[in-house]
């Protein structure tokens, strides 16, 4: 659709990139014509990092779009990111959806509006909402060519060093309380402010690279299959809706493909499961 578009790549990388990331990105890299893979490291401020990153495409790069991949986001394909960048030409903020690394306070790293549902179910049109995470976030140029307009450039002696706060966290008043915007929030904000959009493409899904801890229960677990799925969001509540398919054996690798049955016979006529047979049928003659 626009084969001239540049994107800069101008993720934040605080000590390492995960190898399911950079095999994932591999195929952007590949594609020199588009991408340009400028990642930013050493600093510990993350909103500092992060404008840095951003002012370096605005002032000493003609790219059109500025993309930010989190190092510890995973899963996403080419043609996936091909379209994100593309539909912020249109939109001017897009990202994707992935969720907060927690097991048990688990929800979209992304914030929906107040009483909307995203349903998840392969339609890449991009869906407003309230605030998107910089973890898979394209942003066009004008967004911060306008935003510069507003702010002053900092530390204007350390040469390109010298950014525009664009990520600088924000005290946001939000229904009766002030609340700290992170600076993904605070950024989005600001470009609301100054009339620009923020959507997620729902076709777009991703991984987020995370501490578990695994536990001899899991192997008495199950896991959700890929699926459609409707996110919603009330207050500070979500829920999600989906069939709730399960992989089987087979598709999670615990057993070989086309060996299932057979397995599954080893244990039900195996010497184990005639022991227990016999246990619970009770002493002969009983």
């Amino acid at each position: 659709k626009y084969p001239d578009l540049k994107v800069y790549i101008g993720s934040s990388v605080w000590r390492s990139v995960e190898p399911m990331h950079m095999a994932a990105l591999l195929p952007l890299l590949r594609d020199g014509k588009r991408y340009a893979y400028l990642p930013q490291q050493g600093d510990a401020l993350m909103e500092r990092t992060r404008g840095i990153s951003a002012s370096l495409f605005l002032r000493h790069t003609p790219a059109d779009v500025w993309l930010s991949l989190d190092s510890d986001v995973v899963g996403f394909t080419k043609d996936g990111i091909d379209e994100l960048v593309e539909q912020a030409v249109e939109y001017d903020i897009v990202v994707g959806i992935y969720i907060c690394r927690s097991v048990s306070r688990t929800y979209p790293s992304s914030t929906f509006r107040d009483g909307q549902t995203i349903e998840f179910v392969g339609d890449s049109t991009p869906q407003p909402i309230q605030w998107g995470a910089t973890g898979c976030m394209a942003v066009h140029r004008r967004v911060f060519e306008k935003m510069a307009e507003t702010m002053p450039l900092l530390h204007k002696t350390e040469g390109k060093r010298a950014f525009y706060p664009f990520f600088q966290t924000l005290i946001y008043q939000h229904e009766d309380e002030p609340i700290l915007l992170s600076e993904d929030f605070a950024f989005c904000q600001r470009a609301i402010d100054l009339g620009f959009t923020v959507h997620a493409n729902p076709a777009l899904r991703l991984g987020h690279m995370g501490p578990y801890i695994y536990r001899l229960e899991d192997m008495a677990g199950s896991v959700l299959k890929p699926q459609p799925l409707a996110i919603s969001k009330s207050g500070r509540y979500w829920r999600v809706a989906c069939e709730g398919l399960t992989a089987t054996p087979e598709e999670m690798g615990r057993l070989p493909e086309g060996k299932g049955d057979e397995i599954r016979k080893r244990f039900e006529n195996g010497r184990g499961a005639r022991r227990q047979k016999k246990k619970a049928a009770g002493p002969s003659g009983a």
